[in-house]
Formats: C-alpha cells, structure tokens, sequence
C-alpha cells in the first residue's frame, strides 16, 4: 500500500488559475498514525539561478475522506515573468525567457508512530512528472473547459496537432509600420523549423512566399513558448538568410498576407493567422500592445478621435518675504508670496477605437483587466518604442453600438506609467 495521486495538474498550466494536486495515503494503518500528514516537494526550475528551488507544503488528510489537496499555483506563478518582445528585435522566433516554467513534485508523509514519538518525515515517496506552466489567467468556465476537457491541447504546436496561437483574435489589422508578436505553445520545441509567410496583392493574387527559419535554441525549457514576428515592420526587422524569399517582407503592393509554422519540408504545425494592410485614418493612431490571458501579447490601432491629456498636483508654503529697508518699509508688486515646492504630473490618453465589430470588441474587453500594457510611439532615433502605461483605479469602458450596422466603439483611458517631478 502506498500513496496514490488522485489529481495532478495537466502538463501546461495557466499559472493564474487553481493548480491542485490530490493525493492519497490507502493504507489506512498509515493515515491514522498520530499527527500524520502529506508532504508536497514543490521543486521548480529557475532559469535565471539556474537552480531548482523548493518548496515544502504539509497537509492534514481531509477529516472525511483522507484525501490530501495542495495549490501550486502560488509557489510557481513567483517566477513566471511575462515580458514583451524588445522593439528591435530580429529574429523571427524567440524563446520568451521565464515565461513558461517547469516544475515537479515529490509526495511524502510523516508521522509519529506513537504519541510519544518524535515526528518523522518520509519524503519523496512519489515523484511526479514533469509539468509546465505559463502565465495565463482564464475565465472560470474557460478554465474548467482547459482542464476537464484537456483543452490545452488545442494550443500546442506539433506534428499532431496543428495548434493555436495564444491570442482570441486571429484576423488583426495593421499598418506597414507597426510592431507585433503572437505566441505559441509546443510540448516539442523542435516541431518548429519554420515560419512561412504569404504576401497577396488587392486581387488577391500571390505576391511572395517567405519561409524564414526558427533560429532559436529548442533545447530549453523556455522553448516550449516562443515569440513569431508576425506585424509588418517586426517581419521586416528579421535579419539572416531566409530559406525562401528574401527581405523586404511586407511592402506597401501588399494587401493582405497570412502567417503560419511548419516543421520541415512541409508539414504545419500550426493554426493560420490572417493578416490585413490598413492605412492612416484622419485621427492620430495609437497603437496599444497588451498582456492577453493566455500570457502572451496582444496589439491593436487606435484610429478614432483619442485625446492626449495631462493630469497634476503641486504643494506650495508661503513665505514671510522681508520688506524692510533702511529708509522705511517697501512694496512691491514682484514680492513672492506662495512657491511651488513640490509638482508632479502625468501623461493620460482617451484612446478611441473606431468602428470595430463584436469580435473585435469581446477580443479588446481582455485589455481593460491586463495586467501589462505598452503604447507604441516613434522615439528620438526614428524607431518604433514602447512606453509602458496603466489603467488606473476603476476599470471602466466604453461601449457605443450602432443598432443599424453592429458595429461598436470602445473607448478606454490609459495613464502612461512616467510620473514627471519637479522640486524646488
């Protein structure tokens, strides 16, 4: 007789949601020693130190049925850190560093054989699989959906199966000078040699074909989710030599053009992501990128009427200002009474979206609860950058509908996340 796993979580976790494993002691002799209880080795795979931390979890048997539970979530979603693609890249698939994390746990048990004896442990009786998680967050249903109904393997991008990218919106529309990224799963990172991407013209006829090679290392952990250049100006970023085709990419004959990884020679290994060229509108465009629930980044334009805003705070004190002289008392206009001694102040924008459709609209909902935001703007060099920004306090938006058309507007307020200060 020995310990059982009940549960166990599935090999790739979304971090954010319950993560529980239940296991059982079925020598009943065992369980009902004095003061027993199930020990959890939580051992996770730390790429930054290179080494496995640990974390120990003790739990009292369910008083009913003896079972023992433990969430990992907590102990592993430490050292899961989600991060955008930097703005010069060049490759066109990176490993995301930390964003998918290993882990493993080992069963034990202790217990005192009387209630006169020490406490003994008897760890790793059970070793358990290795397991993955990444940081998504995942609406209840949808994550009973993921678990119950094995759903992740919807995701993952392999010769089986040709998976999903992490994102709930598939057909984006861009301009030629916008950065962007999607993000896929793989339980075999070496399913993936490469990305091939197909240029049509306003007829719809073939204008290239590109199959650029994934250069990454697929022998990490980290490899199994990786980063594919897929916006216009990150596909013309890609530099070394291309199995197909050459640079530039994306030109302004494009119209629309479609992304997608195989393993070679030919076989696909994921979903098709269809891409359409969109040029500036009268408004200025603000380009959004935002942490989706799957963990990974989603972008969108901005092409309505946004507003740039600013928003500040001052403390002052009044001065005792000396007007005496040697010939009397003096008045003067230029006398400094009050002074400004702390100001600060920040950067708001009222982003308007436009005319989107409901899709689109569901799809952007996802950007009002995210956790990391970045607004894409030209900096001193001329390149495309990234600012950070937030939704602070309340989270609200906007929803304008046009009963005729089912078309929307979204309209939602960023704060930039650099504060300005002055000081006296």
């Amino acid at each position: 007789m020995a310990i059982v796993i009940n549960t166990d979580t599935r090999l790739f976790s979304p971090v954010y949601n319950k993560m529980e494993v239940q296991v059982f002691q079925n020598d009943a002799s065992i369980r009902t020693k004095p003061d027993y209880r199930y020990i959890f080795d939580i051992k996770i795979v730390d790429y930054i130190s290179g080494s496995t931390v640990v974390f120990t979890a003790k739990v009292t048997p369910d008083p009913l049925l003896g079972r023992g539970v433990q969430d990992l979530s907590g102990h592993v979603e430490k050292y899961i850190k989600e991060n955008i693609v930097p703005h010069d890249d060049t490759d066109a698939i990176r490993i995301t560093d930390n964003a998918v994390i290993r882990y493993f746990v080992e069963y034990g048990e202790e217990y005192r054989l009387t209630d006169s004896d020490p406490i003994v442990e008897y760890k790793n009786l059970v070793t358990g699989t290795d397991k993955y998680a990444f940081g998504a967050s995942l609406e209840e249903h949808r994550w009973i959906d993921f678990y119950n109904n094995s759903e992740y393997l919807l995701y993952l991008f392999d010769t089986n199966n040709q998976g999903e990218f992490l994102t709930n919106y598939k057909t984006p529309s861009v301009y030629l000078t916008d950065l962007g990224w999607h993000w896929y799963l793989s339980e075999t990172p070496t399913s993936v040699d490469f990305v091939r991407v197909l240029t049509y013209d306003s007829s719809g006829v073939l204008l290239g074909t590109f199959d650029i090679p994934n250069n990454s290392v697929t022998g990490l952990d980290q490899s199994r989710m990786n980063s594919v250049a897929t916006a216009p100006q990150s596909l013309n970023n890609i530099t070394g030599a291309f199995l197909v085709g050459a640079q530039p990419v994306i030109t302004s004959s494009v119209a629309t053009y479609t992304v997608q990884c195989f393993q070679s020679p030919s076989t696909a290994v994921g979903e098709i992501l269809y891409f359409t060229l969109d040029s500036e509108c009268f408004y200025e465009t603000y380009r959004v990128h935002f942490k989706n629930e799957y963990g990974a980044y989603d972008s969108f334009n901005f092409k309505g009427n946004s507003k740039r805003m600013s928003e500040g705070e001052s403390k002052d004190y009044t001065t005792n200002a000396n007007n005496i002289t040697s010939t009397g008392l003096v008045y003067s206009y230029d006398t400094v009474k009050k002074i400004n001694y702390y100001t600060k102040y920040s950067n708001k924008l009222q982003l308007e979206s436009g005319l989107i459709n409901e899709t689109q609209l569901n799809w952007l909902k996802e950007m009002v609860f995210s956790p990391q935001l970045f607004v894409e703007f030209v900096d001193n060099n001329g390149d495309h950058n990234f600012k950070p920004a937030i939704i602070k306090g309340s989270k609200s938006w906007r929803e304008l509908k046009d009963q005729v058309d089912k078309v929307f507007n979204f309209s939602i307020e960023l704060e930039l996340a650099d504060n300005f200060r002055q000081r006296r």
